[in-house]
Formats: structure tokens, sequence, C-alpha cells
């Protein structure tokens, strides 16, 4: 029996010392994968944020949760908005184009910046 209970101490202390790492090398791809599909995850809040505001021409975005709820945003999107780690501005239609209104930290430790101005996600470009 005590045989037995030392290999249970030896077995958890091994474990232990083996999560730590585990969940390090797991944040750190997690990261990666964020970076990864960052452009894709990009072009999908600028579609369907100009897409919003071209259907509703006065538009006004109190908060995060408002700008989300309001322009549909998918699901990816959506974690992007509201992340502790992202800063929003609130904004209307009659507030200067070059406002920065929404900063993402992505990445290993949030290291990666996708940054939007007003214009950014109300004016379709211009069709070539």
């Amino acid at each position: 029996m005590i045989e037995l209970l030392c290999v249970m101490a030896i077995i958890g202390i091994l474990a232990s010392m083996l999560l730590p790492a585990i969940a390090r090398t797991y944040d750190r791809i997690k990261g990666q994968a964020e970076e990864f599909e960052a452009p894709t995850i990009e072009h999908m809040l600028l579609h369907e944020t100009r897409s919003y505001c071209a259907a509703i021409p006065q538009y006004r975005f109190n908060d995060k949760n408002d700008f989300a709820e309001k322009c549909r945003l998918a699901p990816k999107c959506r974690n992007w908005v509201g992340a502790s780690t992202t800063e929003f501005v609130p904004f209307t239609h009659l507030d200067p184009t070059n406002l920065t209104v929404l900063s993402v930290h992505i990445g290993p430790r949030h290291r990666t910046l996708y940054s939007f101005t007003k214009g950014d996600l109300s004016i379709r470009p211009v069709e070539r």
C-alpha cells in the first residue's frame, strides 16, 4: 500500500512540473493562431461594419457591445471587439474620419496591434 502511495505522489509531482509547460505552449500556439487568422477576421470586421454604416447613414455606437450588436459581427469578430485588451471609443457619423475608434491587441502577449479609424470602419473603398 505504501508503495502505491509513493508511486501516486511521484506521478503527482511530475504532473505538477509538466502542466505549466503545457499551459505556456498552449498560450503560445493560441497566440500564433490568432495572428494567422487576423487578416481574415480584419476583412470580416471591415465588411460587416461598412455594410451597416452604408445601410444606416446616421449610425451611432455607444460601446463595444452596441457596436457588435448593431453590426451583427461574426463570432470571431465579436471576440476581437469584446476582448479586455480591445480599446473602443464611442463614435457617430458626425465624428472626423481620422479618429481612431478601435484598437485590437492580439497574438502572443497581445503584441500585435490592429488599429481602425472611423473612416476605415465606415467608408467603403473606391472600387477600381
